[in-house]
């Protein structure tokens, strides 16, 4: 079925989504990311400019 603006438009049963979604790995969770680049933060600055522990 063609749409006005030349777009192709096509109905998906369950089992071409499914393996679609198997075609590009969104059928499993994601890998859990690494959290050590963001636990890394400056030091922190005291009122005077000193640094604290």
């Amino acid at each position: 079925m063609k749409l006005d603006k030349g777009l192709e438009r096509k109905v998906w049963t369950p089992e071409q989504i499914a393996q679609h979604c198997k075609k590009i790995g969104a059928d499993k969770p994601p890998e859990p990311q690494n959290e050590f680049p963001f636990k890394i933060t400056a030091p922190k600055q005291g009122r005077w400019g000193k640094y604290l522990k």
